[in-house]
């Protein structure tokens, strides 16, 4: 809805038509009382007027009427118009309500197909809605982290709801990635908790806002961060589990901004950062569960880690 503060606004700019008028009266008296007395000190300030002073003065009011006529109706003009815009903007906010409320009974339908439209419908109204789209990506990640227990003896390692979770990953995606048509830059993607057996997150840039993986569950499939960019904000996957997935940060680069591991567990499936570049920033995998840490993430051999990268000291 319209925020109160914003109507709030709209209404005090709008003076009764009354006080419009009275203010445009006042000011056109003000202007030929200004313009009376310089022609009476111009006239060396004469006790009796003279006949073609009079004249002069006639004149002088019957302009000042005409334009205060013609302020008064300018004015009337300027306020039609400005409650015209301001309706217009309300049935315009009205509209786009009704479209968030649309989109979240089908995000919340029983049926995948009915899902995946809304995932997409709301997609479509946070790239117009720029007021509320963080509002809008907020829905996208909470159906990601709804409780989900994926089925581990579907045929290809995936279900319907897979389905519907790697379409809003995608969706999030497509929206992060350089030459986005409508980019979602700095805004924070909150999935703390998500259930993730099959997620696109490959080639996304991040260079502000908060994008939050903890406590996150990767337990078979396939999660890609491939060709990520890491150049500002942070990236957190606190506590996450990476118990039996492939997670890929392949060819990554992280040039700024934090990714943090901290109380991650490494338990299973396999986690790879071959072609990573770290060439700033930092990631930090020193404080990661050192109990649950008996799948290691895959990196390209070398002697020494490259700076910005904190590995866990494990004997």
């Amino acid at each position: 809805m319209l925020p109160t503060s914003r109507r709030r606004a709209e209404t005090a700019a709008l003076w009764p038509i009354t006080r419009h008028i009275a203010a445009v009266v006042l000011i056109g008296l003000a202007v030929f009382t200004v313009a009376a007395v310089l022609l009476w000190l111009a006239l060396g300030q004469p006790a009796a007027p003279s006949p073609d002073i009079r004249l002069n003065v006639v004149k002088i009011a019957l302009s000042v009427v005409a334009g205060v006529g013609g302020v008064v109706a300018l004015v009337v003009a300027y306020r039609k118009q400005r409650i015209d815009e301001v309706a217009e903007a309300r049935a315009y906010v009205k509209v786009l309500n009704e479209r968030f409320a649309t989109a979240c009974s089908q995000i919340g339908h029983e049926r995948p197909t009915i899902r995946l439209a809304g995932v997409y419908a709301m997609a479509s109204l946070a790239d117009e809605w720029v007021e509320q789209r963080q509002v809008c990506i907020e829905v996208l990640c909470a159906y990601l982290r709804i409780p989900y227990e994926p089925a581990m003896d579907s045929p290809w390692l995936h279900d319907e709801e897979s389905e519907v979770r790697l379409s809003v990953t995608s969706v999030i995606s497509d929206h992060l990635r350089p030459g986005a048509p409508v980019s979602w830059q700095g805004h924070d993607f909150n999935l703390v908790r998500a259930v993730l057996r099959a997620a696109d997150f490959a080639g996304i840039q991040v260079s502000g806002g908060r994008f939050l993986l903890s406590l996150a569950r990767f337990p078979i499939g396939r999660a890609d961060f491939d060709g990520m960019r890491v150049s500002g904000g942070e990236v957190w996957f606190g506590g996450a589990e990476f118990a039996g997935g492939t997670v890929s940060f392949d060819n990554a680069e992280f040039s700024g901004g934090r990714v943090r591991f901290e109380g991650a567990e490494f338990t299973g499936g396999e986690v790879t950062f071959r072609g990573a570049r770290f060439t700033g920033g930092e990631v930090d995998l020193s404080e990661v569960d050192t109990d649950h840490y008996t799948a290691p993430p895959v990196f390209d051999p070398w002697q020494t880690p490259p700076p910005g990268l904190r590995l866990p000291d494990v004997r």
